[in-house]
């Protein structure tokens, strides 16, 4: 190999500098697109305090997705199959309220993972709060007022089953 071609570009030095260029050039690249999400954990972050919440009032279920009853139903239990009719209101951990209303599902496929995992057991006229981690409700991508990576917190009233 001639120094003409080391000057030109050619040979070991310049195929060097060119994988090097490219490199750096991806990991430029890498460094301008959107980073990844930081997923809220529940047991990490604060609560505003219009919220009232203390984790030790509430039980975890193995999914990670905590509960506290507020009060007993009497009414019928809820089951997988069950069409059942929800009041609810859902907040971010900020106490920013980000929807309310009242829904109407079959119990088992038509809400995300978190609420059904949190409502299960319920009996008619029963009332409980949710505190959903984000891999049970809209994960990194988010959806409408919820950002990418939440805890969730719902306060449910089941109205009716079946």
């Amino acid at each position: 190999m001639s120094s003409a071609d080391l000057r030109c570009g050619r040979g070991r030095v310049g195929a060097t500098s060119r994988l090097l260029a490219v490199a750096l050039a991806t990991l430029a690249l890498a460094a301008c697109g959107d980073s990844p999400v930081e997923l809220e954990v529940i047991e990490e972050i604060t609560f505003d305090a219009s919220l009232d919440i203390d984790l030790a009032d509430f039980t975890e279920l193995p999914s990670g997705v905590y509960i506290q009853d507020v009060t007993e139903g009497t009414g019928d239990v809820i089951q997988v199959g069950s069409a059942y009719t929800m009041s609810y209101v859902g907040w971010l951990r900020t106490g920013a309220e980000f929807d309310a209303g009242t829904v109407s599902f079959v119990y088992g496929g038509g809400a995300i993972p978190g609420w059904e995992l949190g409502i299960q057991g319920m009996l008619e006229g029963g009332v409980r709060r949710l505190i959903i981690p984000p891999g049970l409700a809209y994960g990194e991508e988010g959806s409408g007022p919820v950002p990418g990576g939440a805890v969730l917190i719902f306060r449910v009233q089941l109205i009716v089953v079946g």
